[in-house]
């Protein structure tokens, strides 16, 4: 399929007679298992999204030539049952009985339908001519279908078709954003699958437990002795009804939930190491910033505030109404508005301030997260009157609304309007609304699930409901891209003012003499203090020295340096772990490789750009310097514990170059033994190199 797309490019104007026939061949009973038409459909919009063909041209030979197949499959079901065999891959009686199932439940309105659901797609039309469905009828449900599907899937195509143009030719680190996204979305979904499907082993093997136990002699006699007690618990894990056991459940649920809403606050008071994580994941975060990913996140992060909560809240609300689950209604509202309420207060208690790298301006206070909480508390309740009442797949629901919370938290860090603490707290105030919201809507009395009724009248309310879902999906439409779209831009962070010298300030506390991780445990000190013109500069000069500027982190290159790790094999560039100084990544990574060593031997350098304005033409950099000496536990690296050994090989590499002098000393802190954030040890005498490029025509002090 990789060739399919430049061979459809390179047939021109013909490339549109292509596709719509293969679209034909897949709408076609007969010829729909050797077509790949929804394949192609999608690369033709992808096509048109790279400027090769007209988009609604596109649109036009697609829904042509899937309306024909489907009336030839409609002729062909005129004809009778005498198609249709056992084995056939299509037009097999298991394939027909489906058929006849999926139309007398939807009627006409199957053959819209039938066009997004594979198999079903040449089918539905033969069925339908079975039924003795008029064609009339039937040829104005196959426009509206054809139609839809060929707007819908050629829409696809050019959508992913412009992000590859957007992507595509700088995919380095928003494509390792991205694929980190769509790995932690795949594990949560793994992790909700597994557990879903856990779950009858689960409830059976505590249902043996618990007879075992009831069983027990002791354990009757037990009972005997305090029936009250005994026939309280028996009530509280009854299964018979909401009262029993998903009450207890749930009650254990919000305790939960609770204590850690109460342990995460008590670590945002006291200032304890998730405080410390907030910062180092927000600066490094920013580092992987970039105005492609931003315009994503400001889409997302759209889902999330109050008005289109509301949209969403309106047509669920409308969508209860009109299928009689009135009774789940109160308790909705009361679930957004208590969730706003608490947010608002918490809030104002606090009075946390937000990140210096925020994308948007906010106006309101950090700590909770309200885009977090809201999303949370409307989409589990949604989820949970979905669960309940039987409508659709649970695991659908489940894992739409865990992936929506996820990406609208996400998509609040990435924009550093949040810090992680501030999005864990609003989850959690939000499932405890939720959880509220059950409780309220079945003690309230959910009521008797309603009667059937008549086809004519759940016809009707499909069609209501489809309006309901249409109307809220363009809304919320234009209420995230309007939200997307005015957001105001938060003004650069300030540098920060030295009243002393670089090497004064790391002495004097003004500026971290330690590296930190990401939880602010310290780690190496600094080692280097170099001054240069500027960033090109010391680039220039850390090639001077033989010692090359490592690869930027993508999913290409850290499969890369993963293989060559395993392997041993060598590459010179290969990635370099981040390290946190004053709460940011290192700017920039330099390594030399080791002759006839692979990857798993190393020496390698981390730089900081001092965040100060530079004085007399020179920018200050603080740096660290380690040699790898092999891996540990297959994943990471482990170093030599004599860090001063690798800070005077870098030293004498700089001064060999010519570019750089040596200025002195300084002694930042007092020898020290320690471990690094995997707890290899290293041991150093504390202090640091000062360097500088000599810059013509002034004296170095008064440059610095």
């Amino acid at each position: 399929m990789s060739s399919l797309l430049p061979s459809i490019a390179s047939l021109g104007l013909w490339g549109y007679w292509v596709i719509g026939l293969m679209a034909l061949g897949e709408a076609f009973v007969l010829t729909s298992v050797f077509s790949p038409g929804t394949v192609v459909v999608v690369l033709g919009g992808a096509l048109a999204a790279q400027g090769l063909y007209d988009l609604f041209d596109m649109m036009w030979f697609v829904a042509i030539g899937t309306i024909l197949g489907s009336q030839a499959s409609y002729w062909l079901g005129t004809k009778g049952e005498s198609l249709f065999r056992e084995g056939h891959p299509i037009l097999s009686t298991a394939n027909l009985e489906r058929g006849q199932r999926f139309f007398a439940k939807y009627g006409g309105a199957s053959i819209v339908i039938g066009h997004f659901l594979g198999p079903l797609r040449p089918i539905a039309p033969v069925v339908a001519g079975l039924s003795g469905m008029g064609g009339r009828r039937f040829l104005l449900w196959n426009i509206a279908g054809g139609g839809a599907y060929a707007i819908a899937l050629v829409s696809v195509g050019y959508f992913f078709g412009t992000a590859f143009n957007i992507f595509g030719p700088t995919a380095t680190r928003v494509g390792l954003f991205a694929g980190a996204v769509l790995v932690a979305l795949a594990l949560l979904w793994f992790v909700i699958s597994r557990l879903r499907r856990g779950w009858p082993f689960t409830v059976s093997v505590l249902g043996s437990v618990g007879a075992a136990i009831r069983d027990n002699p002791e354990v009757r006699g037990l009972v005997a002795r305090h029936p009250k007690l005994f026939r309280f618990l028996a009530a509280r894990v009854s299964l018979e009804t909401f009262r029993g056991l998903p009450t207890t459940l749930l009650g254990v649920t919000f305790l939960y939930f609770l204590g850690l809403y109460g342990e995460l606050t008590l670590e945002v008071v006291g200032h304890g190491p998730i405080v410390e994580a907030d910062t180092r994941l927000s600066n490094l975060l920013f580092a992987f910033r970039d105005d492609r990913l931003i315009r994503v996140f400001s889409l997302v992060t759209g889902l999330g505030q109050w008005r289109a909560i509301v949209i969403m809240a309106l047509a669920a609300t409308a969508l209860m109404w009109v299928w009689d689950r009135r009774a789940y209604i109160p308790a909705l509202w009361l679930v957004l508005a208590g969730n706003q309420i608490t947010v608002t207060g918490l809030k104002l208690v606090f009075a946390r301030a937000r990140s210096d790298f925020a994308v948007y301006a906010e106006s309101s206070y950090s700590f909770p997260s309200g885009h977090s909480a809201a999303i949370a508390a409307l989409c589990i309740f949604v989820t949970y009157v979905l669960v309940r009442e039987r409508i659709g797949r649970d695991i659908f629901w489940v894992l739409l609304c865990a992936s929506l919370v996820f990406l609208v938290g996400l998509s609040r860090l990435y924009l550093n309007v949040h810090f992680l603490s501030d999005v864990l707290n609003g989850y959690v105030v939000g499932v405890l609304w939720a959880i509220t919201g059950i409780f309220v809507a079945e003690h309230w009395g959910r009521g008797k699930r309603p009667a059937v009724g008549p086809a004519g009248a759940r016809r009707r309310q499909r069609w209501i409901s489809a309006g309901i879902v249409a109307v809220a999906a363009v809304a919320l439409w234009l209420v995230v891209v309007n939200h997307a779209q005015t957001q105001q831009r938060a003004a650069p962070r300030a540098e920060i003012q030295l009243t002393t010298s670089v090497e004064q300030a790391l002495k004097d506390g003004g500026l971290p003499a330690r590296t930190e991780s990401i939880i602010g445990t310290p780690q190496e000190p600094v080692s280097l203090i170099l001054f240069a013109p500027d960033d090109a500069a010391l680039l220039d000069i850390m090639a001077a020295a033989g010692w090359q500027e490592a690869d930027r982190p993508t999913i290409r290159t850290l499969a890369r340096a993963a293989v060559a790790a395993w392997l041993d094999r060598p590459y010179d560039r290969a990635p370099i772990t981040p390290i946190f100084w004053n709460g940011w990544p290192q700017d920039f990574d330099f390594e030399q490789s080791v002759p006839a060593e692979g990857l798993r031997q190393r020496h390698h350098a981390r730089f900081w750009r001092v965040p100060t304005k530079p004085a007399g033409g020179l920018q200050a950099y603080v740096g660290t310097a380690s040699f790898d000496t092999g891996l540990k536990w297959g994943l990471t690296h482990r170093i030599a514990p004599n860090v001063d050994a690798e800070r005077d090989l870098l030293i004498a590499d700089l001064l060999r170059s010519g570019r750089v002098r040596q200025d002195g000393w300084a002694e930042l802190v007092a020898p020290l033994l320690g471990q690094n954030v995997v707890g290899d040890p290293f041991f150093t005498d504390g202090r640091a190199a000062v360097l500088s490029a000599p810059v013509t025509g002034s004296g170095h002090e008064e440059n610095r």
